[in-house]
């Protein structure tokens, strides 16, 4: 029977330094040696590939949602190393991402900042997002089994059981119903069987998102959320595809139309 001062870490296996930063991954796979007699077996504990980079490029963006990193604004590594509680390795692979999926960009021998906000690049998403998410629609209901209308309906569920604005402060994303927007969206399309077509609807919703999230507190433009949601759930449960796909793509202008005229009197 073996016991804890039985169990050491085999040579070669150590956990990462966080302060050296030779590797940007957490923990690797980590396994334990315990002796039995004389036999030695393996046991694997665990597993998480979570790197330092991934959770400072989740932190990045989510400052650039919340508007606590805005728009043009001029990125300083110390700056962000103190946001993200990280190196500058894990900054530097963060940003590198980013530029990449349109959320920064480097100027040269400048340094990053924060991709400037544009009705032009607003459309150009808005335009594309509609094409790809429609299709991503018409082909999940085309083959979305019991499961996905199970999954869609508990998403639009947990959607409409909250207000989008945070009851103290109106001018807020309430950040669980940002997650389960996101749910809700991503479980209309989840049974489009095309891993690219998902990725590709994945990185528009994305930088989608932090035109979205301008929105919040406009309230010039009339408008009810809650039924434009539950108009295209409906659609979608009860298979009309060409009702669904109009609907998500009016959804999605409406947006773009509030966030464009906000672009022209703020940015």
């Amino acid at each position: 029977m073996s016991c804890a001062s039985d169990m050491h870490i085999p040579l070669g296996l150590t956990k990462p330094n966080r302060a050296q930063d030779t590797s940007s991954r957490i923990f690797e796979t980590i396994a334990f040696q315990t002796k039995v007699g004389k036999d030695c077996e393996m046991i694997a504990i665990g597993e998480v590939t979570r790197t330092l980079a991934d959770e400072a490029y989740s932190r990045i963006r989510d400052a650039m949602h919340s508007g606590k990193l805005q728009p043009g604004q001029k990125l300083r590594f110390s700056e962000l190393q103190e946001l993200t509680d990280t190196s500058v390795t894990p900054v530097r692979e963060a940003l590198t991402r980013l530029t990449a999926e349109g959320f920064t960009e480097l100027e040269g021998h400048r340094g990053y900042r924060v991709a400037p906000v544009s009705s032009e690049d607003l459309w150009d998403i808005l335009r594309n997002r509609q094409r790809l998410e429609g299709e991503a629609l018409r082909l999940s209901i085309q083959h979305g089994d019991d499961n996905w209308e199970a999954q869609l309906i508990s998403a639009h569920h947990l959607l409409n059981r909250m207000d989008r604005e945070r009851a103290d402060l109106p001018t807020a994303a309430d950040e669980q119903w940002e997650k389960r927007h996101t749910a809700f969206h991503e479980a209309l399309i989840a049974a489009c069987q095309s891993k690219v077509l998902l990725g590709f609807c994945s990185q528009l919703s994305a930088r989608a998102n932090r035109y979205r999230r301008l929105s919040v507190g406009v309230d010039d433009i009339p408008r009810d959320i809650r039924t434009e949601h539950r108009n295209i759930f409906e659609a979608a449960i009860r298979r009309d595809a060409e009702t669904a796909t109009d609907l998500l793509q009016e959804h999605f202008e409406r947006t773009a139309r509030m966030v464009d005229e906000l672009l022209r009197h703020k940015w």
